[in-house]
């Protein structure tokens, strides 16, 4: 199973456990794949290294939000 599908499956399982936290990062998540792979053409599909440096890139915004807002 690659990360899109993991992700996806694990949408599915926080819709059934109504874990709106969960639900609510896991589809932030899935808008940052898809605009990434619109950026880089129609029906382009990531890899799983590509989502990995998606993902670690959306880590470190937050991070630095956090920061931010600590100062």
């Amino acid at each position: 199973m690659g990360l899109k599908e993991k992700i996806i499956s694990d949408m599915t399982t926080a819709m059934k456990a109504k874990d709106a936290n969960r639900l609510g990062t896991l589809r932030m998540v899935k808008a940052a794949l898809m605009n990434e792979a619109n950026k880089r053409g129609v029906g382009y599909e990531l890899s799983d290294e590509e989502i990995t440096k998606t993902l670690q890139s959306l880590v470190k915004q937050r991070k630095d939000s956090v920061e931010q807002y600590e100062n």
